[in-house]
């Protein structure tokens, strides 16, 4: 313990005396051209050594960053998405009902329309009580029929393929005729050759095995035949696509 206070006495005393007759200064200025440069190194040392690493942080968090702000985005679009799905289904469903008392019968399901390079198919199946020839339709017209069923989809066969069960029409004007499609268009034929119709007469069924009566098929569109043919041919227009529908009735 003494020997500690004589130690720190003697430090006093010695750094009093250099103040004193004015080397102090001189040690400190010497003392500072010695240190400078090493703090000066450390310095540049740290610098060079904090630069990449800081470039390396700030680039791994812009990249998560961005990342983050490309999931949030892509998460926003899929829940705009939803929202307007959801939106056309409640139009189309109010479109349905109408602005009437009208009300779906127990034996009508509302599907989606499923679109595909295989084939034109709807969101229910078995499970929702849809069997096959049961009635497909747009708006309260007819466009197709359900041609094969699994537990929850159903295949379509619009009236525009060429169908192997043809449906039995009447025009607004009497005529009876046949409803097929070529692949493209639906087609009104089996026209006796002495019957001409007009364009934008109505077509509707005149029922048949598990076809109502009086489902609205179309309008007469145009001529679609020559004078070599046996009998008249006619383009129906739809007025309605499955292609573009959001929703369609099964029953």
């Amino acid at each position: 313990m003494k020997k500690d206070l004589v130690i720190f006495f003697s430090i006093i005393f010695f750094i009093m005396l250099f103040e004193f007759v004015g080397w102090f200064d001189g040690l400190r200025n010497i003392g500072l051209k010695v240190t400078t440069p090493v703090s000066s190194l450390n310095v540049k040392i740290v610098d060079m050594i904090s630069r990449p690493y800081d470039f390396i942080i700030f680039t791994f968090t812009k990249s998560r960053y961005q990342k983050q702000l490309e999931s949030n985005y892509a998460e926003s679009l899929t829940k705009l998405n939803e929202l307007d799905e959801l939106k056309a289904e409640n139009k189309e469903l109010k479109k349905l009902l109408g602005a009437s008392d009208r009300k779906l019968s127990e034996e009508t399901i509302i599907g989606a329309p499923i679109l595909s390079l295989a084939y034109p198919a709807v969101g229910v199946g078995s499970s929702d009580g849809v069997e096959v020839n049961d009635m497909v339709l747009i708006d309260n017209v007819l466009i197709g029929t359900i041609d094969s069923v699994t537990e929850y989809q159903s295949k379509v066969s619009l009236l525009s393929s060429k169908r192997k069960n043809k449906i039995l029409v009447r025009t607004q004007s009497g005529v009876e005729a046949v409803v097929d499609g070529d692949g493209r268009n639906v087609l009104l034929t089996h026209i006796p050759r002495s019957v001409e119709l007009n364009e934008g007469e109505r077509v509707v069924t005149v029922g048949q095995e598990g076809v109502e009566k009086n489902i609205l098929i179309g309008v007469v569109k145009k001529i679609n035949h020559s004078p070599s043919d046996s009998t008249n041919t006619y383009i129906i227009n739809q007025l309605v696509s499955f292609y573009s529908a959001v929703l369609v009735e099964v029953k």
